[in-house]
């Protein structure tokens, strides 16, 4: 599956705060084996949304999937879902040295047209 990032959308924005936070999500298999997340609300502390990686019970994912005879776009929520095991399998396939396996998060890297960058650990 290919989906695009892009700096200017506010949606991959916030896809990619939410993704950064998957070490808080909750995670499960559904009846049909699927992963299940439940990733928490930005804007409502102690809710969390049900999250597949083509479903979700946010009212934006709702809303637009009652409006369209199309398949209906793809929330932020599912964006970081989809992110996030992305990364989760490239990580798999990549055997990592013992000294960088502790950190598995996101992280965002500076393209070099960013100029200099800092860096910390």
């Amino acid at each position: 599956m290919t989906f695009t990032i892009s700096a200017d959308d506010p949606r991959s924005i916030r896809a990619l705060e939410i993704a950064a936070e998957a070490d808080q999500w909750l995670k499960g298999r559904n009846r049909a084996g699927e992963d299940v997340f439940g990733v928490p609300s930005q804007s409502d502390p102690g809710h969390y949304y049900i999250v597949t990686r083509s479903s979700c019970d946010c009212p934006d994912f709702r809303h637009a999937q009652a409006g369209s005879s199309d398949e209906p776009r793809a929330c932020k929520h599912i964006l970081a879902v989809r992110l996030h095991t992305e990364l989760v399998r490239a990580q798999q396939r990549q055997p990592r040295p013992a000294a960088s396996r502790r950190r598995d998060h996101l992280s965002v890297v500076p393209t070099p047209e960013a100029g200099p960058s800092t860096s910390t650990s």
